[in-house]
């Protein structure tokens, strides 16, 4: 028996096994811990949106089954040595942050304060495949990018002003406000709605059901904080106009928008790991928020602009800063973007016109201080 099919019996029988365990002996959460176990199972197929569908359900019901699903994911995240079944579970968790209930995300910070990262793949080294040090590089990368949004999701909730798409969702994913006003110079077309896995990578990954109901309880842990979650919320803050920030907050969303972009960069597959179809999945809707990402970085950036000559000189010398630093990762940016279109990630009629900041514009802010 050839070495890949007895990897695929092995995979098959260590799902069917986790799933009959969660069936008779989970303490948490069994019909949300067997979703999570066959949307991370060991095949080499994207997350059934079958099972996607029904994660996003089940959270959306209460607390307990939120906490739940922090939890179960992190255990499938600590304990497996395959670069499919992390990789779904990172894909898994990306869905969650974007369309899934705000307590997740509340859920994994308060985790994180705990000790318990559960984004740190950092360590992460495949077991389960022959060659495949490309695929783990790409499961770090792609972990160390959720992370940081999240980070970008928690500095927006922590100042309650301008906060962009690229952040987070909403429990019925919906559109988090954007900015007001700002300049037009370096904005980009508004990204395209929601995540449509297309072109030769879709598969049946985007054809699932959606009529999930209400799901049934289970006595041993969906009664708890039932839904109090959402009655006890913390009232959403004023949105801030990026216009009527403070210096101070602006270069604070730059700087996590940038780091955010420089994880996004990184993103980018190396060697075996740039045509394998599930990487390239995953990658999409990365890609996606990118556009976005751009186009927040480019309102900072004509805001910055606007605001240069009436600044302290300190804040002068952080601009100058911002716009060196964007001006080299949006020519990153240009060329993940070739590679992505060359490759067949998203539609090229998709992507945004990306200006770059010439070596001009950059000499222009560091003629002021020479003057």
């Amino acid at each position: 028996m050839a070495p890949t099919t007895i990897r695929k019996a092995i995979g098959t029988v260590k799902d069917q096994t986790s799933i009959s365990i969660a069936k008779v002996a989970s303490n948490m959460a069994p019909e949300l811990e067997v979703a999570i176990v066959k949307a991370t199972s060991h095949d080499d197929e994207p997350p059934n949106q079958k099972y996607i569908q029904e994660i996003l359900s089940l959270t959306s019901y209460s607390r307990g089954y939120v906490n739940a699903c922090v939890s179960l994911v992190s255990r499938r995240l600590g304990k497996t040595r395959d670069w499919i079944v992390a990789l779904k579970a990172l894909m898994v968790i990306h869905r969650l942050l974007s369309e899934g209930d705000p307590l997740f995300q509340e859920e994994i910070l308060h985790a994180t304060r705990k000790g318990t990262r559960l984004l740190n793949m950092s360590d992460f080294r495949d077991e389960a495949h022959s060659s495949s040090w490309d695929h783990s590089a790409f499961i770090k990368t792609f972990a160390m990018y959720l992370d940081q949004r999240l980070e970008l999701i928690l500095f927006e909730r922590k100042g309650g002003g301008g906060g962009g798409r690229v952040g987070g969702g909403s429990a019925n994913g919906g559109e988090i406000e954007r900015y007001d006003g700002g300049r037009g110079d370096f904005r980009s077309p508004p990204p395209q709605r929601g995540y449509e896995y297309s072109d030769q990578y879709n598969g049946e990954y985007n054809r699932g059901e959606s009529g999930y109901g209400m799901p049934r309880r289970t006595r041993s842990y969906g009664d708890m904080n039932e839904l109090g979650g959402r009655e006890g919320r913390e009232e959403k803050k004023a949105v801030t106009p990026l216009r009527e920030m403070k210096p101070e907050r602006i270069f604070g969303k730059m700087g996590h928008l940038q780091r955010l972009l420089d994880r996004f960069l990184s993103c980018r597959p190396t060697g075996m790991a740039k045509n394998n179809r599930m990487i390239l999945i995953a990658l999409y809707p990365v890609v996606k928020e990118s556009f976005q990402l751009y186009a927040d970085i480019c309102e900072v950036l004509a805001v910055l602009l606007d605001k240069f000559f009436d600044m302290e000189y300190p804040d002068c010398v952080k601009a100058f800063d911002a716009y060196a630093s964007a001006a080299k990762q949006i020519d990153e940016m240009i060329s993940f973007y070739k590679w992505c279109k060359d490759t067949g990630v998203a539609r090229s009629s998709e992507y945004p016109e990306v200006q770059r900041i010439t070596g001009k514009i950059v000499g222009d802010f560091g003629g002021v201080f020479e003057g």
